[in-house]
């Protein structure tokens, strides 16, 4: 009887921690490694990573394409000429359904050899979806001190079902330039996740059941 009661305990412990590590997952929604694409390629590059409900996710480069810069780096994306209006990078996804909780993160990289883009410019993120272009974040720095950082940003209204863009714009240049000349902008590691911060009703489940066989199981050990 008492192996029993303490295999109860065990089994129930185990499921309150399993439940409650899934009620606070991560998980990645759609993402992007690069390493699924050949060096060279300038569009229509598929996502490394999409979840169930995610489908018409690729990415696009301006003109660079994919570069393979080894390790510890492997594939990235890159553009010249990066300016507000040409030379962006973007990507696209639907979604099935809405989602909250949703964070974007990526990786820059960039260097800085004109007038133009020394000692710094700024960068905006901005999202579509089909009614024009408005900012998820802007005045981001790029500089030689910010190049590979990488950065989170929280979409705080989260996401409706439907098909959304999302681009990568430069802007703030100086000696009077448009944009970053033969100077690079390449990005690593893009991905949109989602966090769960409230238990879903299966996990709240498991975390009922386990609790009754917690308390079963302390009352065989009484009765024993």
């Amino acid at each position: 009887m008492t192996q029993t009661n303490n295999l109860i305990s065990k089994v129930s412990f185990g499921a309150v921690a399993l439940a409650l590590a899934a009620s606070a997952q991560a998980g990645v929604v759609v993402g992007w490694s690069f390493d699924n694409a050949a060096p060279g390629q300038p569009g229509g590059i598929a996502a490394s990573t999409a979840a169930a409900g995610v489908s018409n996710a690729n990415f696009s480069t301006a003109n660079a394409g994919v570069w393979n810069w080894g390790a510890p780096y492997g594939n990235v994306v890159g553009t010249q000429f990066f300016g507000s209006n040409s030379n962006t990078l973007s990507l696209n996804f639907t979604l099935a359904n809405s989602l909250n909780d949703l964070t974007l993160s990526f990786t820059h990289y960039h260097n800085h050899n004109f007038g133009n883009t020394r000692p710094s410019y700024k960068y905006a993120v901005q999202i579509n979806s089909g009614s024009g272009w408005t900012d998820l974040a802007a005045g981001l720095t790029a500089s030689n001190d910010t190049t590979s950082a990488t950065e989170h940003l929280t979409l705080s209204s989260g996401l409706a079902a439907g098909s959304y863009s999302m681009r990568w714009i430069g802007y703030g240049f100086g000696a009077g330039g448009r944009d970053t000349n033969s100077d690079f902008f390449a990005l690593n590691d893009v991905s949109l996740s989602q966090r769960n911060q409230v238990p879903e009703p299966a996990s709240l489940a498991l975390v009922g059941l386990a609790l009754a066989g917690m308390t079963l199981a302390r009352r065989r050990n009484k009765q024993g």
